[in-house]
């Protein structure tokens, strides 16, 4: 009788620790390394362009250089999650233009949105990494 009485008590002790433990937190989300060269493919009413795109990612901060028809041209932005968002400033008939890319991440490698041209319209942007 004692012996049960132990083991009833043993197995009590058990039961309440495991129900009182706090279970392990989730896995926290490994942010995405974009850093890398990529291509940039803008699509617009005046047809498609591919550039070149140095990538350098700084938590959630990406920068860097697309070069393409206009040169070299510098750019900045965010990663939030999946979202996505940079711009640059082309020189255009004498004025500023500044251009806005608005997408998704598509894993690692991949990145599609939309692009804006200031007040002259969108299109739409895709980019790869090499």
């Amino acid at each position: 009788m004692k012996q049960l009485r132990t083991l009833m008590l043993v197995s009590l002790a058990a039961l309440a620790a495991a129900c009182s433990s706090t279970p392990p937190a989730p896995p926290v989300p490994k942010e995405p390394d974009l850093s890398g060269q990529w291509v940039l493919t803008i699509q617009s009413r005046m047809g498609t362009q591919d550039s070149q795109m140095t990538l350098q990612q700084s938590g959630r901060q990406i920068a860097g250089t697309i070069t393409g028809e206009a040169g070299d041209v510098p750019y900045s932005g965010t990663v939030d999650g999946t979202a996505v968002n940079f711009s640059f400033i082309l020189r255009v008939q004498g004025m500023d233009l500044r251009i806005e890319q608005i997408g998704t991440l598509q894993g690692e490698t991949a990145m599609a949105g939309r692009s804006v041209f200031g007040t002259f319209g969108e299109g739409t942007f895709t980019a790869r990494k090499q």
